[in-house]
């Protein structure tokens, strides 16, 4: 199908946008031969947003999430990409798991990647997949602590293995990085926790301890060190004073950008996540890494849990909540307020993740790229009812915020979907 996007706002230029099959293959001015034209005046073309950090929870837990509903929701909020974090139930940690996972994740209607979890005792499992030279897998994912279904590893002559893998492999690996023996060392001085604990015992020396124990390993080791959803004040000032000489990058989430503590008095267990929402504090520190190049990547964070689950009592309830639909009205109303820019944003949602990732000719608008393409209406005004979700996740510490701008249209590899 040739469709010709008319009249879009591509890099603030007024103009036409032609897509043929699976590739864009025209932008400027001209009007090429199309089959189907569509008026988008005054809209905004952006490349397909890019999401490293999704849990997709099929196969063992798909009551809380599948491929099919992850990839609406994903459609939904004009995300085209999206990398599958691997602590599902059985794990993703070796070749007969990864083609379980494979074989699920037909059913998406966005593209895939999966991340490969790493174990204190799988180095051989995960060498047999990189040495398959797969193009479906986009980085190693490690935790430094539990987080819901997951082995972390506590070895650090193993972790330093994996970061000499990644550098042989020139495979990032994302990490989660706060310690566990950390956490435990906090969690004792709470016996009877409730949620307004959570930070404390999650406490914020236990990701500055591990961020700054990963950074040095990739220091020495030469491996590609990713740190997910970067929370605290401390670690962008670590990251920042290292990053520019070392494989380095940092992904922090629209959760701790935009949320504080205050938000557990409205939302409680909803707002139960890992590692926990900060300060108002932390929430500048983060804007001033996104401002002055510290932040690489915007990410969701994904973590979908069905909402009996989070209203039962802290201690057992889950951490996580869905982010797919919601990350880019939240993004697009700071745009809107002035805070961040559109060509910010485009780097931070998908231009980085592609380079990061090597994600062939996808993350632009430009000539023989995937059509992997979101349309915005920067005047459209949205309230997040987490009840009108696509994820089977039917919760948010966002319900009920409004704001201004929302995806209107996306495309994956040049099909259209409308929302």
């Amino acid at each position: 199908m040739k469709y010709l996007l008319k009249n879009g706002l591509i890099n603030a230029t007024k103009q036409n946008l032609l897509i043929d099959g699976q590739k864009i293959a025209y932008v400027g001015k001209d009007i090429p031969p199309f089959e189907e034209m569509i008026n988008i005046e005054g809209k905004i073309v952006l490349p397909g947003l890019i999401d490293p950090h999704v849990h997709v929870r099929d196969l063992g837990q798909s009551e809380k999430e599948d491929w099919s509903s992850a990839s609406r929701a994903a459609l939904r909020g004009g995300i085209t990409t999206i990398f599958d974090m691997p602590n599902n139930i059985p794990p993703t940690t070796h070749l007969k798991n990864l083609n379980l996972k494979r074989e699920k994740a037909k059913q998406s209607l966005v593209n895939y990647r999966f991340n490969i979890a790493l174990t204190n005792y799988n180095f051989n499992e995960v060498e047999e997949i990189l040495n398959t030279n797969p193009d479906d897998i986009a980085a190693l994912k490690l935790f430094l602590a539990g987080s819901s279904n997951n082995e972390y590893v506590f070895n650090t002559g193993v972790i330093k293995r994996f970061f000499e893998l990644s550098r042989h492999y020139s495979i990032p690996i994302i990490c989660h990085s706060e310690l566990q023996t950390c956490i435990d060392h906090y969690a004792r001085k709470y016996p009877s926790p409730n949620i307004f604990d959570h930070n404390a015992i999650r406490h914020r020396d236990c990701a500055i301890e591990g961020t700054s124990m990963l950074i040095e390993i990739a220091k020495e080791t030469g491996g590609i060190l990713y740190i997910a959803h970067t929370s605290t004040a401390e670690e962008i000032d670590i990251i920042r004073k290292n990053k520019n000489e070392y494989n380095i990058y940092c992904e922090v989430t629209p959760h701790h950008l935009l949320l504080n503590e205050n938000i557990l008095r409205s939302a409680g267990n909803f707002a139960k996540v890992n590692p926990p929402i900060r300060s108002a504090y932390d929430n500048q520190a983060l804007w001033e890494g996104i401002n002055d190049g510290t932040v690489d990547v915007i990410a969701t964070d994904h973590a979908p849990h069905r909402k009996a689950e989070k209203l039962i009592e802290y201690k057992t309830a889950p951490s996580g909540f869905p982010g797919l639909e919601t990350l880019a009205p939240l993004m697009l109303h700071e745009i809107y307020q002035g805070k961040l820019n559109i060509d910010t944003f485009i780097r931070l949602t998908s231009g980085n993740a592609s380079n990061i990732f090597n994600l062939h000719k996808r993350g632009k608008i430009e000539a023989g790229y995937y059509a992997d393409i979101t349309i915005v209406d920067m005047n459209k005004n949205w309230k997040i009812e987490a009840g009108d979700f696509l994820s089977k996740a039917k919760y948010s510490p966002f319900e009920a915020m409004t704001g201004k701008g929302d995806v209107i249209m996306t495309f994956v590899n040049g099909k259209k979907y409308k929302n």
